[in-house]
């Protein structure tokens, strides 16, 4: 749900730069439903990408970071999914008749927009099973100050 949540706010995000973009050039804005549309689009990406890419990009960070130490595993998590994220966006731009030059851009903004999804996502995780171990974690049993007192010493 979070890196869902990061997804559809790097679209407003990106739709607010758009719009600025837009007003300091006297372009056109896009209309009135550009911006709904825009973030609308941006989540439903993040609907099919959170599955397909963050959580295994986090699953092989994880794994990973067992053995190799956490941060070889976001490495190689987080460089996966931009990898994965950039050759899906290059292979649909060039699909749809884009230029190489604009697919190589479509992969890199796609490689960039996957960094705050997986981040978001792994720490989300990783705080979740934090709080999980510390509720399973046995409690001491409460003293009788009396008694304790009591004790010889």
């Amino acid at each position: 749900m979070v890196a869902w949540l990061v997804f559809t706010s790097e679209g407003l995000v990106g739709y607010l730069g758009l719009l600025g973009y837009a007003v300091i050039t006297n372009g056109d804005p896009g209309g009135p439903l550009a911006g709904p549309v825009f973030v609308v689009v941006a989540a439903l990406i993040g609907f099919v990408a959170v599955p397909l890419l963050v959580a295994p990009a986090v699953l092989v960070a994880e794994a990973t970071g067992r053995r190799r130490g956490r941060f070889v595993g976001a490495l190689i998590g987080g460089g996966g999914a931009m990898l994965a994220a950039a050759l899906c966006a290059a292979a649909v731009a060039l699909v749809t008749d884009v230029s190489p030059g604009g697919a190589v851009l479509a992969g890199l903004v796609a490689a960039l927009a996957v960094v705050g999804p997986v981040a978001a996502y792994a720490a989300t995780a990783g705080a979740v099973r934090g709080l999980a171990q510390r509720a399973r974690r046995p409690q001491p049993a409460p003293v009788d100050e009396e008694q304790f007192a009591r004790l010889p010493s």
